[in-house]
């Protein structure tokens, strides 16, 4: 599994509770070849990733940095692939994120996947 599959799941996961078939048919559909084994000794070793006695998996709520850093890395995949200045990514975050040009740059810079260059703009790495 990619690094970007593996954040794509625990994303999904974040948001909505599946078992572990239908978490293996997702991975499945982003190309991934690992077996139902291999994905679920993964998601026991994800220290964000609980299971619950009746096999449902589900990621632990963030944190505010972390529910910020989630919010960002969409904004930025939203305008598909391309460069975007910090102030086009501010303005697309959910309105509760109150934050500057200059912090969305701090946290693009310190998270996986993303990349800050030029004059200051963002894009996700490959």
């Amino acid at each position: 599994m990619m690094l970007r599959h593996a954040e794509e799941l625990l994303s999904l996961l974040k948001r909505k509770a599946l078992v572990l078939d239908e978490v293996h048919e997702h991975v499945r559909l982003l190309g991934g070849s690992w077996t139902r084994d291999q994905l679920e000794l993964f998601l026991l070793c994800a220290s964000s990733v609980t299971r619950d006695d009746s096999g449902v998996f589900q990621a632990v709520a963030a944190s505010a940095d972390d529910a910020l850093q989630t919010a960002i890395v969409e904004a930025v995949r939203s305008f598909a692939g391309k460069p975007v200045p910090a102030g086009q990514v501010r303005a697309r975050l959910p309105q509760h994120f109150v934050t500057s040009d200059e912090q969305v740059l701090a946290v693009a810079r310190h998270t996986t996947g993303l990349e800050v260059f030029g004059p200051k703009l963002i894009r996700p790495t490959r």
